[in-house]
C-alpha cells in the first residue's frame, strides 16, 4: 500500500487508525494485494479477503465504526482503481 492517504504514524494503516502490528500487516498485505492483482478476477477476490478482515474488526469492536467504514472505503477505492488499470 502506497502512502497515498495521507503520513502515516508508526502502527497506522491509515493516518488515526492504529491497531495492532499483526492485523495492521495483514490488512496492507490485503490492500497491496488489490493494488497489484493481475486479473480483475484476482482484484475482485482480494478485495472480498481485504473486506472480510475489516469484517472481522467491525465484529469484534477492535477499532472505532469510524475507521472500519474508512477502511471499507480504502479498499473499494483501491479496487475500483485497480479494475479501472485492469480496463475491467
Amino acid at each position: 500500500m502506497n502512502n497515498r492517504y495521507g503520513n502515516f504514524k508508526p502502527g497506522e494503516l491509515l493516518p488515526g487508525i492504529t491497531m495492532p502490528p499483526e492485523i495492521h500487516g495483514l490488512l496492507r498485505q490485503r490492500v497491496t494485494e488489490i493494488e497489484v492483482s493481475d486479473t480483475a478476477t484476482n482484484c475482485l477476490i482480494a478485495q472480498a479477503r481485504a473486506e472480510s478482515l475489516v469484517e472481522a474488526l467491525e465484529v469484534l469492536k477492535a477499532i472505532p465504526a469510524e475507521a472500519i467504514e474508512r477502511l471499507y472505503l480504502v479498499i473499494l477505492q483501491s479496487a475500483e482503481t485497480r479494475l479501472s488499470e485492469l480496463g475491467g
